[in-house]
């Protein structure tokens, strides 16, 4: 057996829907009605909460829950690549730094838009127009990115989340 012993030095510093620190993360589970991409931002898609999809409407967007995490330890068909298969579970980031796909170049503390046109849908932006929908008031930037490039959105540091006592 050969030994390899150059490496390339130019690896992504993220995979899209990777966690990307060491800091609080609030995750669910959900179950996908479509193929869904890691890094996707998603809306519950019934009333009992399990099901989740993408958003179609300014409506939906509305109801934003999180960002499909990025995982190697579940279950996927070989032919589904960088995607959870529809009927399988997944985990659903609800709170913590994510990597995601900037639609438009994005700078730290932009505020951050879920797009649900039919071209990028649950994909990222810094703006909002006819096609896209303001996330969550306590959502930023975090990284800077190009257009297309992975970027990281996350709770803003000013945000105080509320307390649940049990």
């Amino acid at each position: 057996m050969v030994v390899q012993v150059n490496y390339s030095q130019n690896h992504k510093p993220f995979h899209v829907g990777q966690i990307a620190d060491g800091g609080l993360v609030n995750s669910m589970n959900g179950l996908p009605v479509v193929d869904l991409p890691y890094g996707a931002g998603v809306i519950r898609a019934d009333s009992t909460g399990t099901k989740i999809n993408l958003a179609t409407t300014a409506a939906e967007a509305q109801g934003f829950i999180g960002v499909v995490m990025y995982e190697l330890n579940r279950a996927s068909l070989s032919t589904q690549d960088g995607k959870v298969p529809a009927g399988f579970d997944c985990t659903v980031v609800t709170e913590g730094d994510v990597a995601v796909i900037a639609q438009s170049a994005v700078a730290v503390g932009d505020p951050v838009f879920l797009v649900f046109a039919e071209t990028g849908r649950g994909n990222f932006r810094n703006d909002a127009d006819t096609n896209k929908a303001q996330v969550l008031s306590s959502w930023e930037w975090k990284t800077s990115a190009g257009a297309g490039d992975i970027g990281v959105i996350g709770v803003k540091a000013n945000v105080v989340l509320p307390v649940v006592t049990p």
